[in-house]
């Protein structure tokens, strides 16, 4: 996108826009990093379609779940997060037309992201695992402030789509669409999408009865909550919960298993029982509802693990870099394991987002 245009559209806006960066974390966004005159900066996002995805899914379409993607979705969400669930989501200074289409002017959060703050404070493992506890501590807030009469999309005050009351069928149609993605790309072959299609459905009819929202609480989930996606100050604290686009109305659990994937797993497996402890002594002081308590809670945690896995198959399937060439093969690789075993290998994950972070594989004490 031409950066000499998105200033000029800036400046028609009337914002005083003196220049602007390209920030290359969004997969479904143009992002700007903008500096106004009086030296201020703001955040500039303009919707795209993954290069990957052209010709697979539709535009303005979440490639996670399948709904509608709209910068007045994103902008509600923020506002919500922000307004009512009490936590430190930037604010929306308005959204424009362009001759490059819709764009939306976001206040930059401060602080920096998880995975730089790990760097910075020298990998040590106490102020990780403070770091999580704070995580828990908000997230636990956001689940108690935000439920919902159904699941899906949120898409604004009054929608949610596709409203489901029983989760199970809200994910069956999610696991139908990346199935049928995989084997669009080339990802599985027909008998594999059977195969896969076979195991989830019948996983989800098992735990069908408990997932019944007068059952299974529906709170507000952002999903995909990687090191990069939200920032911390200098102590680790969450400042900045940015990256919202998808968030769902749905179990807590489909957070939960993102905490694991992303992570619970940045350092070895030792680590691991230990981050997980401390997110969820912050979830609790924060009177987080939706403690995992069941072993029905531990199977839909690594159910979604898998779910996951699906989708990461296939989005990286195709992707060819130094880094992330081998992904989608290692990712498929993980996901035909989870269903012969029934258990993830969230240790096999972070060693792949090593290789991206370059943290070490243990903290230092």
């Amino acid at each position: 996108m031409n950066q000499d245009h998105v200033l000029t559209a800036l400046r028609n806006a009337g914002y005083a826009a003196r220049s602007l960066t390209a920030i290359q974390e969004g997969s479904n966004h143009d992002v700007f990093d903008v500096v106004m005159e009086d030296g201020s900066s703001a955040i500039c996002k303009f919707a795209k379609v993954r290069e990957t995805e052209r010709g697979i899914t539709a535009e303005n379409r979440d490639t996670l779940f399948g709904g509608r993607l709209s910068l007045e979705r994103e902008s509600y969400l923020l506002s919500l997060a922000r307004n009512t669930g009490g936590l430190p989501a930037p604010e929306i200074y308005g959204a424009y037309d362009s001759p490059m289409g819709k764009y939306i002017l976001m206040e930059k959060c401060p602080g920096i992201s998880f995975t730089q703050w790990q760097e910075q404070q020298g990998y040590r493992l106490e102020p990780y695992l403070e770091s999580l506890r704070a995580l828990g501590r908000d997230f636990g807030k956001l689940h108690r402030s935000l439920s919902f009469p159904s699941f899906g999309d949120i898409i604004d005050e009054d929608c949610i789509e596709p409203g489901c009351t029983n989760f199970a069928d809200r994910f069956s149609a999610v696991v139908e669409m990346r199935i049928a993605r995989g084997v669009k790309k080339g990802t599985f072959t027909e008998e594999e999408g059977a195969t896969i299609r076979d195991f989830f459905q019948g996983q989800f009819q098992a735990l069908r009865s408990g997932l019944e929202v007068d059952k299974c609480r529906s709170v507000m989930v952002f999903t995909d909550m990687h090191g990069r996606n939200y920032f911390v100050d200098q102590k680790g604290i969450p400042c900045g919960y940015f990256d919202l686009e998808s968030s769902q109305a749905a179990p807590a659990a489909l957070e939960f298993y993102g905490f694991r994937f992303f992570l619970f797993n940045f350092y070895d497996a030792e680590t691991f029982p230990k981050a997980e402890a401390a997110f969820f002594q912050g979830y609790k002081e924060a009177k987080g509802p939706c403690m995992p308590k069941t072993s029905e809670d531990e199977t839909l945690i690594q159910l979604l693990s898998g779910c996951r896995l699906l989708e990461l198959s296939e989005s990286y399937w195709g992707v060819v870099d130094s880094i992330r060439g081998t992904w989608g093969q290692r990712m498929k690789e993980l996901l035909f394991r989870y269903m012969e075993t029934g258990t993830i290998d969230y240790p096999a994950l972070g060693a792949m987002w090593r290789e991206r972070d370059g943290q070490p594989l243990h903290p230092k004490a």
